[in-house]
């Protein structure tokens, strides 16, 4: 999703925020004339619930989709020199490799950090929001590292299947490793981000 959606977001929460506003201001005047009638009680309900419930939705749907955005990881310090290798010509990194050679278009940090499993997608945002949480409430900002170690199904969801990965002698030899997790992908293939050694084996 493009920035627009923020902007379209913002727009309709401005919008509900004044509706809300005056409507509260009319439930506050209508209660000063008639307190116990229950249209007014629902004239308040309506603008402390409704209208607050509506933006909250509005803004959960647009969040929810730009989590997927490289622009969300790199709006924390700490991500990025990870968004930034990702177009640097001299970076040779996993991750700027893929991106740079356009073997993920779009999306880059949310295609290859969602496990491809039922609960993948909410599984990575949960990952986002409690990296989030970090970020804001640690004092100090250190290198993000992952929770787990990083699948191998999640590079052989693309990889496996295809010419080169199958044709490769290692990876006959070790295919049963690999799909177990016994043997990550990134022994060989890795670091997948600057900071650390930096060659990559393809």
């Amino acid at each position: 999703m493009e920035s627009g959606g923020f902007d379209i977001a913002k727009a309709i929460n401005i919008a509900l925020l004044l509706v809300s506003f005056g409507i509260l201001i009319f439930a506050a005047w209508l209660a000063k004339k008639t307190v116990d009638q229950p249209r007014t009680k629902w004239w308040f309900l309506v603008a402390f619930g409704l209208f607050p419930a509506g933006s909250a939705l509005v803004s959960d749907a647009v969040l929810l989709q730009e989590m997927k955005e490289v622009r969300f990881c790199g709006s924390c310090h700490p991500m990025e020199p990870f968004v930034k290798s990702l177009s640097d010509p001299g970076d040779s990194t996993l991750a700027a490799v893929h991106s740079q050679r356009h073997l993920i278009r779009e999306q880059q940090c949310y295609t290859c950090h969602t496990d491809y499993a039922l609960m993948g997608g909410a599984k990575a945002k949960l990952r986002g929001l409690r990296h989030l949480y970090a970020f804001y409430t640690k004092k100090e900002q250190t290198r993000p590292t992952l929770y787990s170690p990083y699948p191998n199904l999640n590079c052989l969801h693309c990889h496996a299947g295809a010419a080169k990965y199958e044709e490769s002698p290692t990876h006959q030899t070790i295919a049963e490793e690999l799909k177990k997790g016994e043997t990550s992908c990134l022994d060989c293939h890795g670091p997948a981000h600057p900071g650390k050694e930096t060659a990559v084996s393809e």
